[in-house]
C-alpha cells in the first residue's frame, strides 16, 4: 500500500518551484498579501509558541508557601475616562481583528485556487469565495468562542470567591499555594482546551477548506466527508500527522534562521537613526513630543517591515505545505481533488468509496 503523505514530499517542493520559479515579481507580491494577511488574520500558520522556563522553577519553590496577599480594589480608583479610552481601544482592536479574520478566512480559498491555477487575482478571488469565506469565519469564531468560554468557565470555578469578592468592591485575600494551585490548574485546562482547538483549526485550513472547494460544501458537510475518510484510511491520516509534523518542524526552524539574521541586518539602519534622535534629544537637554512620535513610527515601522519580510521568507514556505495537504487529501479520495491537471500521478492508490 502507498503511504501518501511519505511519496509526496518531493512532488510539493517542484509544484512550488514551478509556481514561483521564474521569478515573477507581481506573482510573489500578490502572493506576500495573502500569506501576510492569512497568517494574521487567521492566528497564523507559522505563529511561535514559547514559555519562560525560569517561572515552573520560582513557582514550584513556594508552593509550599502560606503566605497571603490582600489587594483592597475598593481603594483603587480609575477615572471614567481612562476607562472609556481603553474601552474605545479595546473596540477599534477587536473590529479590525475580526475583518483581518474574515478576509483571511477568504483567502485561504484565494489562496488554494492559486495554486491549483497557477495564478492569483486577490480581488477576483475575494467576490468569488465571499460565501465560502464567511462559513469558514463563522466556524473559526464558534471554535474561539466556544475555547474561551471553556477558559472562562475554568477561571470562574477556579478563582470563584476572588473574583466575586472584587466586584462586590471588598478586599481579596488569595494564598500563595491557592494562587498557584489555581493558576496550575488553568494551565492544564488550557491545553485540554487549546491543543484540540488548535487541531481543529490545523485540520479545517490544510484539508476541509479543498473539500469545500471540491465539493462545493459547507464547512461542518465537509468535516463529515473528512471524518469518514479518516475513519476509513485511518493509517494514511496517522502518517500524514507525523510527516507534516516534521516538515513544519523543520521549516519553522529555517525560517527562524534566516529572519533572525534578517533582523539583525535591518535593525542596524533603524538603530543609527533612533541613536541619532536619542543623541539630540540628549544635546536639546529636553524630551519633546515629536521626538516621542518620532521613536514611535520608527519602532511601528520596524515592526511593520520583519512583518512583511516574514510574509515573504513564508511564500516558498507556505506554498510548500499547501501543496503537500492538497496532493495528500486528494490521494486519499479523488472527489477531494482541487489540483486537477497539476497533480502529479501517484500510483497504487486503492479505490475509495
Amino acid at each position: 500500500m502507498a503511504l501518501y503523505a511519505a511519496e509526496r514530499i518531493d512532488d510539493a517542493v517542484e509544484l512550488t518551484r514551478s509556481l514561483l520559479f521564474p521569478f515573477d515579481g507581481g506573482l510573489w507580491a500578490r502572493l506576500t498579501v495573502v500569506v501576510f494577511v492569512i497568517g494574521v488574520g487567521s492566528g497564523g500558520s507559522f505563529a511561535n509558541l514559547g514559555y519562560n522556563g525560569s517561572s515552573t522553577g520560582s513557582a514550584a519553590g513556594s508552593a509550599g508557601s502560606s503566605a497571603s496577599h490582600t489587594l483592597d480594589i475598593g481603594s483603587v480608583s480609575v477615572a471614567s475616562e481612562v476607562v472609556a479610552a481603553v474601552a474605545a481601544v479595546a473596540l477599534v482592536l477587536v473590529a479590525i481583528w475580526l475583518a483581518l479574520a474574515w478576509l483571511g478566512a477568504t483567502l485561504e480559498f484565494v489562496f488554494v485556487e492559486a495554486l491549483s491555477d497557477r495564478s492569483l487575482s486577490i480581488r477576483r478571488g475575494l467576490g468569488r469565495h465571499r460565501g465560502r469565506g464567511f462559513r469558514l469565519f463563522a466556524f473559526r469564531i464558534a471554535v474561539f468562542a466556544l475555547s474561551l468560554a471553556l477558559l472562562g468557565g475554568a477561571t470562574l470555578a477556579a478563582f470563584w470567591e476572588p473574583i466575586t469578592t472584587a466586584l462586590d468592591g471588598g478586599a481579596v485575600t488569595v494564598s500563595e499555594s491557592r494562587l498557584i494551585a489555581g493558576i496550575g490548574a488553568l494551565l492544564i485546562v488550557s491545553v485540554l482546551v487549546g491543543v484540540p482547538a488548535l487541531v481543529i483549526h490545523w485540520l479545517t485550513t490544510e484539508l476541509v477548506v479543498p473539500i469545500m472547494l471540491a465539493q462545493d460544501r459547507g464547512v461542518l458537510g465537509s468535516w463529515r466527508q473528512l471524518l469518514s475518510a479518516i475513519r476509513a484510511q485511518w493509517k494514511q491520516f496517522g502518517v500524514y500527522l507525523l510527516v507534516v509534523i516534521g516538515l513544519r518542524i523543520a521549516t519553522t526552524i529555517a525560517a527562524g534562521i534566516v529572519l533572525s539574521i534578517t533582523a539583525v541586518v535591518l535593525a542596524i539602519p533603524f538603530l543609527i537613526v533612533g541613536l541619532g534622535l536619542g543623541l539630540g534629544a540628549v544635546a536639546g537637554g529636553a524630551i519633546t513630543a515629536p521626538l516621542v512620535v518620532g521613536i514611535v513610527l520608527l519602532v511601528l515601522v520596524f515592526g511593520f517591515v520583519i512583518m512583511l519580510v516574514n510574509a515573504i521568507v513564508h511564500v516558498p514556505i507556505e506554498s510548500f505545505h499547501r501543496y503537500f495537504s492538497l496532493l495528500f487529501v486528494g490521494d486519499v479520495a479523488a472527489e477531494f481533488d482541487v489540483l486537477g491537471e497539476v497533480r502529479p500521478p501517484l500510483s497504487d492508490r486503492p479505490e475509495t468509496a
